[in-house]
């Protein structure tokens, strides 16, 4: 039978695989975001962007696999350290005061549960295509204006992006606290500030980019 002590340094490594993994994660979707952003600047810079990611095979196909591994480890950490959590408090206060948080910090599970869902569906719908009415490979711009010509893919876009913000913005404090890092106050406020324009950066540029190419094809429509 584990010890407590047993226990407790698990679950300071299983948080530490967590950070990493959501490091690893978040400068992905900052680095994606940036090179998304292409999009404003027509079909042939994002399409030429698309073209130099696949130009080295190997070292697209490296970045996947620890991409990959790193999402992995962190929803099955993250479910982990969540049932545990409810298995250590199975049941509910009679009066329950809930202490100061973020609605980002609250909704965290719930967040991270939307974006699962919303990986397995991007992957299919403009990674692999097997979710697009007309995927083309190689035609990124093409392929982002057809997808957002409905209505439907773009408000699950859009959802899920408000759901990225509230994840990313309580998760970069997340990470540096299950690492272990101790922040003067002052700093922490301002990592807390960090968080929020970071997460609102990034969810607001990625949702105005099915926002914008929905709004383009209404426009020819009429």
């Amino acid at each position: 039978m584990a010890t407590s002590v047993e226990i407790g340094a698990t679950s300071v490594t299983k948080k530490a695989l967590m950070a990493v993994s959501g490091i690893v994660l978040t400068v992905y979707v900052v680095l994606h975001f940036a090179g998304n952003l292409l999009y404003f600047a027509g079909p042939e810079a994002l399409d030429a962007y698309a073209a130099l990611l696949h130009r080295n095979a190997a070292l697209l196909w490296s970045a996947r696999a620890v991409l990959f591994a790193s999402f992995c480890v962190h929803v099955v950490v993250a479910l982990d350290l969540y049932m545990r959590k409810q298995v250590a408090r199975p049941i509910s206060y009679g009066r329950y005061e809930r202490a100061a948080s973020s609605l980002g910090a609250r909704t965290m599970i719930w967040t991270g549960l939307v974006l699962l869902g919303f990986v397995v569906y991007h992957v299919l719908h403009l990674t692999l295509g097997f979710a697009h009415p007309a995927y083309v490979p190689g035609r990124v711009y093409s392929n982002v204006s057809v997808a957002f010509a409905s209505v439907v893919p773009t408000v699950i876009y859009v959802v899920s992006m408000i759901a990225l913000g509230l994840h990313v913005s309580h998760g970069v404090l997340a990470m540096t606290q299950s690492l272990g890092l101790t922040l003067r106050r002052d700093r922490l406020r301002g990592l807390q500030r960090l968080s929020v324009i970071l997460a609102l950066i990034v969810a607001l540029g990625l949702a105005a980019i099915p926002i914008t190419a929905l709004a383009l094809s209404l426009t020819r429509g009429r």
